[in-house]
C-alpha cells in the first residue's frame, strides 16, 4: 500500500501534504483537555520593616505591585515575604561590610606605621 502523504524536503523545511485520512486523525488527537484546577496562593503574614526613609515600603513581583505600610503586621503572598526577607538579609550584609571598612580605616589611621 502507498504512503497517501507527500513530503518535500527543502532547506532544512518539511512540509507535509494533508489527506483526508490524516486530518480526521489530526482532529481525532485535539480533544479538549480537562482544565486542571489553579493552585491558590500561600500567604503568609509578616511585620513590614520599619527601616526606610518612607512610611510605606514598595515591592514589585512578576510585574505586581504592593505598597505596604510600614511597622504593621501585613498577610502577603509567600514571594512577597521573600523578596522584603531577601531585602533585610542585603541591608545586613551591606551594613557589616560597612563596619568592617570603617573599623579598618581607623585602626589604619590610629597606627599609620603598621603595614597593612
Amino acid at each position: 500500500m502507498a504512503d497517501k502523504t507527500k513530503k518535500a524536503v527543502t532547506d532544512d523545511v518539511v512540509t507535509t501534504e494533508v489527506t483526508e485520512e490524516t486530518a480526521v486523525n489530526t482532529v481525532a488527537a485535539k480533544k479538549p483537555k480537562k482544565e486542571e484546577p489553579k493552585p491558590t496562593k500561600k500567604y503568609v503574614e509578616l511585620r513590614v520593616p520599619m527601616k526606610g526613609k518612607e512610611d510605606t515600603m514598595f515591592v514589585g513581583v512578576n510585574f505586581k505591585n504592593y505598597i505596604l505600610k510600614r511597622g504593621e503586621f501585613v498577610r502577603v503572598p509567600e514571594e512577597v515575604a521573600e523578596v522584603i526577607r531577601n531585602a533585610e538579609k542585603a541591608e545586613e550584609r551591606a551594613t557589616a561590610f560597612a563596619i568592617s571598612k570603617e573599623k579598618a580605616y581607623f585602626e589604619k589611621a590610629a597606627n599609620p606605621i603598621a603595614i597593612h
